[in-house]
């Protein structure tokens, strides 16, 4: 049987030349993108860190313990900072919360259902991992989401409006409640990734006073013999500076997040009301159904607009017309993986 997920039916509804690289002929860049490798580096975080393990944030973050070739060195360090400290931020955000972890990082594997007939599929069975299951003060059991976004997560965002239809979360209650949880809601904790980034540091001298040259790199000083504080471009003064390290910049951001948590961090309840699952349900069936057409027809056909486009990893060989086959060599920069569903994996 074959593995539906819920990241398999985003990647089809988005582009199915998209799906088709990923998940028929199993390619992956060898070089990740920020965006996700920061949100599985923390995902995997907040699992060690719900199984009890002292030392997550450590564990996460050996991912960044190699710098591949590509990477700038600088880059590669804020980035850890980044996802080291968001986490730190979290845990000490909501150490004293009022959630019992019934359940954390459940696996699961169930039939998928033709809603009308009551059948299982043939072909398909649904998978996915629940980050966890917690009862909430009043008594209910909901499945609770981590996610890390770029967007504003503030109480008045449509992020929140978009979350009453996320996919993932209607698969994950229908889920809990087949493997026995009587779940009722969804509670999204939301992470917001910073907007801060590192700056230039300015140069002290011996008695912490900034440094200002001329054109000529001579020290400007002001009329009363003191050393000038401020650059000037229009008579060529400049401030000398450094860039900060990322250590620096990590320490800046743990402030920040001490100073304004609630810019970085929303913990709020999106229910799931019955009628949404319903569609979702049959949403399911009909997306397999689709794919199985497909793959019979052999078209995979691409939808080309800017936003799917630009971040996607195939668009080189997608948008050149390089033909690609399942039993064929990667090309250059991609490699063939054996587990399409890396997301199931358990965290070590």
């Amino acid at each position: 049987m074959e593995r539906m997920t819920n990241s398999l039916m985003g990647y089809a509804k988005k582009c199915l030349r998209l799906y088709y690289l990923k998940y028929i002929c199993r390619l992956q860049r060898v070089r990740t993108s920020a965006p996700l490798r920061l949100g599985g580096v923390y995902h995997k975080g907040q699992e060690l860190h719900g199984n009890g393990d002292p030392n997550a944030i450590v564990k996460a973050a050996t991912e960044y313990d190699n710098i591949p070739e590509w990477a700038d060195p600088l880059a590669w360090a804020v980035e850890r900072e980044t996802v080291r400290n968001l986490l730190a931020g979290h845990f000490w955000r909501y150490e004293a919360d009022n959630l019992e972890v019934v359940a954390n990082e459940r696996a699961f594997e169930l039939p998928l259902v033709n809603p009308d007939t009551g059948r299982s599929s043939r072909t398909f069975v649904v998978c996915g991992k629940i980050d966890k299951i917690v009862r909430m003060p009043d008594g209910r059991l909901a499945v609770l989401e981590y996610k890390t976004c770029g967007q504003d997560i503030g109480p008045e965002s449509d992020y929140w409006l978009r979350l009453r239809y996320d996919s993932q979360v209607s698969l994950y209650v229908l889920a809990a409640r087949a493997l026995g949880f009587d779940v009722a809601t969804a509670l999204y904790d939301v992470t917001r990734k910073p907007e801060i980034s590192p700056r230039q540091i300015p140069e002290l001298d011996e008695h912490d006073l900034k440094i200002v040259v001329d054109g000529n790199g001579q020290r400007v000083m002001k009329k009363d013999g003191t050393p000038r504080q401020t650059a000037d471009s229009a008579q060529g003064y400049v401030l000398l500076s450094r860039q900060e390290t990322a250590e620096e910049f990590g320490k800046r951001l743990l402030e920040d997040i001490g100073v304004r948590p609630d810019f970085y961090y929303q913990r709020r309840e999106v229910p799931r009301t019955e009628d949404v699952l319903s569609e979702f349900q049959a949403e399911l069936w009909q997306q397999a159904q689709y794919l199985m057409a497909v793959r019979k027809s052999g078209l995979w056909f691409r939808n080309v607009n800017q936003m799917n486009c630009r971040n996607c990893d195939f668009k080189e060989l997608c948008l050149n017309g390089v033909k690609i086959t399942p039993d064929g060599l990667p090309p250059t920069g991609f490699v063939q993986v054996e587990n399409v569903h890396p997301e199931l994996e358990d965290a070590t």
